[in-house]
This record gives C-alpha cells, sequence and structure tokens, in this order.
C-alpha cells in the first residue's frame, strides 16, 4: 500500500521514529520539507503501526494525502466533495447586523442564518462584505472583504 501523508512534528523525534519503523519492518520511505512540514511518501502493508508510533510523537500532527493499495482501494480513492462546515470556507456575503468581537453577530449564508465573529478583535458594521475564514465550536470566524 502507498501512503502520502503530510506530518508536522519534530525534525529530530521524526527522523528516530521513522528509522526504527522503517528498520523493523523493512519498509522505504522518502521525506521532504513543503511549507514548515514534511511530505512523506510510504511504501508499507502495516499503516496502522505507523499511525500507531506517529500518534505516540508528543506534538505530531498528520493528515493523509493519499493511499494507493491497489483492487478496491484504488477505486475508492476519489477526490472528495467538501460539505457542510468545510463548504462554507472562502465563501462571501453581507453582513445582517454588527460582527462585534465580544458579542458577535448575524450572517446569512446559503439560505441559513449563522452566528459569527470577526477574526480581528475590531467590529464589522452591519451591511459590510464579509468572508469565512474559520470555525470556532458553533461560530463562523468572519474577515471584512474591501
Amino acid at each position: 500500500m502507498r501512503i502520502v501523508l503530510t506530518i508536522k512534528a519534530d525534525e529530530l523525534k521524526l527522523a528516530q521514529l521513522l528509522s526504527k519503523f522503517s528498520k523493523k519492518l523493512k519498509i522505504m520511505y522518502a521525506l521532504t520539507r513543503q511549507n514548515g512540514d514534511f511530505l512523506m511518501e510510504v511504501n508499507t502493508d502495516n499503516f496502522g503501526e505507523l499511525v500507531r508510533r506517529l500518534n505516540h510523537l508528543k506534538g505530531c500532527t498528520f493528515k493523509v494525502k493519499e493511499m494507493h493499495g491497489g483492487g478496491l482501494l484504488d477505486k475508492l480513492n476519489v477526490n472528495l466533495t467538501r460539505t457542510n462546515i468545510d463548504a462554507l470556507m472562502g465563501k462571501t456575503t453581507i453582513a445582517k447586523t454588527d460582527i462585534d468581537p465580544i458579542d458577535g453577530g448575524v450572517i446569512k449564508l446559503v439560505g441559513e442564518l449563522w452566528f459569527c465573529r470577526p477574526v480581528y478583535d475590531k467590529v464589522i458594521k452591519e451591511g459590510a462584505k464579509v468572508k469565512v475564514v474559520g470555525v470556532e465550536g458553533v461560530s463562523l470566524i468572519m474577515e471584512e472583504v474591501k
């Protein structure tokens, strides 16, 4: 199975972990830097063990970008459709109320009213054009668009 991961971890700890993992399970991997993180390509039939070891690294986070294993697994590798909250990221709308850093505000997006807060500690006035830049809990984080 060929797996491509992005990994955010301490470089020395990651190198030690991968060295032990590759020797014990006799696997080959390629690790490159990418935007401050690491991009790892590995061929292994023991993905569960790799995940277990990565989870033991303090402060390590990772995301599977691709997974190919032949047969049914390759048929399942399709581009995912963004749904729910992910689909709202980057969308623009008009503020229905003032959006205050403390009290928040309301916007209407995709036919629904959403509670929101500004990304910066400054009030966004009612009627301003705003863009979704994040999510915290059940609140959208908005940025004014000039």
